[in-house]
């Protein structure tokens, strides 16, 4: 009796456990827990971000023209110089010897010029009265005119001197920071060198290129076709509710689409007087695009990318999601920017997105477990999609 009462309290279990389990499988899976943001009509100004790379608005490889000794080193490497400072002197001894034999054939030019002329005038005298030919004349003249020649050709001899010394005498030709020496002092070096003496790179003003996407292009010719168009630079990292650490203008834009990728190539300049921006570095640039208009603002983990379109999962009242298309404006610093598919105060699914199904049943998190999103500044820049 014992052993019969025991399989039927067995058999009862069993049943019991049957039915819970079919009516679990009625009633579905539990709701997934999702936390759920109202979307926010805030304001909105669009603009271009890229990342762009620095580089020295000009870079000079130093070289020699004469063939040389270096006999001083007047700067230390990363030194700071200024156009036309002196950076190294060669070995002028030859030269200098040289200019002096040329002077000297000048000064024998001009006496032997004023020696000619004084012929010339005694010449002139005399064929007035008789005492010489007219040939004899004529001889003078040549001897004078010859004699100014040699005046010139002695001038030119000096002046080629003179730049010959001035090639061992190597000036800096821009403003900038210096590079590492190639060579050292008492080093010879020639003009055919493959090393430079040393590069000097123009650190301020300096630029920053980068690339402009094809929808921007027009955006971008506009903007400069009305006036300068100011363009920030910030750190990796850095948020653009974080100030710039420069603050440039958009010099060039480039007359050539690439045809790999269609944008074009775009250079902003900056003034750089502090030196925090430093050639090879990378940098995001921001630069406005149009004038400002009210959008819908959501959480950037709200919006997913469709086959087709952006969507989010919009919550209903009765707590279940729908799958609804939108059309991004921009985003930036975690917030997109729907320009429409979306109302202000409309629930938008904003993570456990992997678990949803359209029409299933959500619970939302309470408000104490939602993440605080940043109020949004006003107003709010963001780059355009």
């Amino acid at each position: 009796m014992r052993v019969q009462g025991f399989l039927v309290a067995a058999a009862s279990a069993i049943a019991l456990a049957a039915c819970s389990g079919e009516e679990e499988a009625r009633r579905g899976p539990p709701p997934a827990l999702v936390s759920a943001v109202a979307a926010e009509a805030t304001q909105f100004a669009p603009r271009l971000l890229a990342l762009g790379t620095v580089a020295p608005l000009q870079t000079v490889a130093l070289r020699t023209r004469a063939e040389g000794e270096i006999t001083a080193i007047l700067f230390n490497e990363g030194d700071n110089v200024r156009e036309g400072q002196l950076l190294f002197r060669l070995d002028d001894r030859q030269a200098q010897a040289q200019l002096a034999t040329a002077r000297a054939q000048l000064a024998t030019a001009r006496a032997n010029s004023a020696q000619a002329d004084s012929e010339l005038e005694r010449a002139e005298a005399l064929v007035e009265k008789g005492f010489i030919t007219g040939s004899i004349l004529d001889q003078r003249r040549a001897l004078a005119a010859t004699a100014k020649a040699d005046i010139s050709a002695a001038e030119a001899a000096v002046r080629n001197a003179e730049t010959a010394i001035s090639f061992l005498n190597i000036r800096a030709p821009v403003s900038g920071r210096t590079g590492e020496l190639n060579f050292r002092l008492g080093a010879t070096v020639r003009p055919a060198d493959a090393l430079p003496l040393v590069t000097i790179n123009q650190l301020s003003p300096i630029s920053v290129r980068f690339l402009v996407p094809p929808q921007d292009i027009q955006l971008v010719r506009s903007a400069m076709m009305e006036g300068k168009v100011d363009v920030d630079a910030r750190f990796e990292g850095q948020t653009t509710l974080e100030p710039p650490i420069a603050t440039g203008k958009l010099a060039f834009l480039d007359n050539n689409v690439d045809p790999r990728n269609g944008s074009v190539v775009a250079k902003a300049e900056f003034r750089n007087a502090d030196d925090k921006l430093w050639p090879g570095a990378l940098i995001n640039i921001a630069m406005p695009l149009g004038t400002v208009s009210q959008q819908i603002a959501v959480p950037e983990s709200a919006v997913q990318t469709g086959r087709d379109n952006p969507f989010v999962w919009l919550v209903s009242k009765d707590e279940t999601v729908s799958v609804r298309d939108v059309v991004v404006k921009g985003r930036a610093d975690g917030t997109v920017y729907i320009a429409s598919g979306l109302e202000a105060g409309e629930q938008v699914v904003s993570d456990a997105l992997a678990r949803l199904k359209p029409g299933a049943k959500v619970r939302l998190k309470s408000t104490d477990d939602r993440p605080q999103r940043q109020a949004a500044t006003a107003p709010a820049m963001a780059g355009k999609s």
